[in-house]
């Protein structure tokens, strides 16, 4: 980072960032910053360790339930789950780098940017990949079972995880940065590093990719099911309602990143850029529960708590198959 760091006085930083331009970084010490920043940490600190939580109970769900754990789209889900796992986990870095007040720009940083990044452009493949198993299944069935056959499925999961590594080491050896900005609260590029604008618009590319192919996979869903009059199972239905939901918060989370007036020259303006990011890596878990009741019973499962399945109350003591006998359906 040397080449793109410069001391402009004994109390800024300044550095220059791919589609920021120099960023001034003042050396914090005023009551006036913990007045302002420590809400923010604190803030972050309870929403990432809540919903990485909520994201394990899930995740748990979907790999040990027989018929969940065998189904594509499920898996596909557990993968995205993971990656978004991993970004959360780097988010809750921000809460250091917040109440710590200076800008950190070493190995360690880079390393944590590097996965930060992996795991985002993972995570988006990872979607548009979602939304395509939900149109072959459903518009195209006759081929799915082909497509998204046990040994296939390895194939496809086998390349994201070799993006990752990809992505992982341009980032981490030098030929990209990302690091964690103050006070932009957020993860940028370092315009120094050779490939940092290149994959900076490699991301941003992804992002709208995944949001302009979940608007054409689901218009050509329920176009499909209107026009053929089409009937789907419950499964179906309920598997189809929980992808819908998160393609939508995608496209609110793209629009309001490019589109809406965000005051991104204030303090809470980039800090509301940031939290958009933060809740795309949590929306997943939050609507499998709410929306699929075979995934909330069997959470609620393993945590021992009431729930109700099908006009009836029931006790799950901490056992997933007590669900699984009582007749619950996904």
């Amino acid at each position: 980072m040397n080449e793109s760091t410069s001391t402009i006085s004994n109390d800024e930083l300044q550095l220059d960032f791919v589609g920021l331009g120099p960023v001034e970084f003042p050396v914090y010490d005023s009551d006036e910053y913990w007045g302002r920043e420590v809400p923010y940490a604190v803030f972050i600190l309870i929403f990432c360790i809540f919903f990485i939580i909520l994201q394990f109970l899930v995740m748990r769900v979907m790999i040990t339930d027989k018929d969940l754990k065998k189904l594509p789209a499920f898996q596909i889900m557990f993968m995205i789950s993971f990656f978004d796992t991993i970004q959360l986990f780097v988010h809750l870095t921000a809460v250091f780098y917040i109440l710590n007040s200076k800008p950190h720009f070493n190995l360690p940083d880079y390393l944590i940017g590097a996965v930060m990044n992996a795991s985002w452009v993972s995570m988006l493949i990872l979607s548009i990949f979602l939304n395509l198993n939900r149109l072959i299944s459903i518009v195209f069935h006759f081929k799915s079972n082909r497509i998204f056959s046990p040994f296939t499925m390895k194939i496809y999961f086998s390349i994201i995880l070799v993006i990752w590594c990809i992505v992982c080491f341009l980032n981490s050896v030098g030929y990209s940065r990302m690091v964690y900005l103050l006070p932009a609260y957020t993860w940028h590029y370092a315009s120094a590093k050779p490939l940092s604008a290149f994959l900076r618009t490699v991301s941003a590319n992804i992002s709208l990719v995944d949001v302009l192919f979940s608007l054409f996979a689901h218009v050509s869903i329920f176009s499909y099911i209107y026009f053929k009059a089409a009937l789907l199972s419950r499964k179906e239905l309920i598997l189809t309602i929980q992808v819908v939901c998160v393609s939508v918060f995608h496209v609110i989370g793209y629009l309001t990143w490019e589109y809406f007036p965000i005051p991104w020259d204030l303090p809470i303006g980039v800090f509301i850029g940031h939290v958009v990011w933060m809740v795309w890596n949590a929306i997943n878990p939050m609507l499998y529960v709410l929306i699929n009741p075979r995934i909330r019973s069997l959470v609620l499962a393993s945590i021992g708590k009431q729930t109700e399945v099908s006009g009836r109350t029931l006790f799950v003591a901490s056992h997933v198959s007590t669900v699984r006998q009582s007749g619950t359906k996904l």
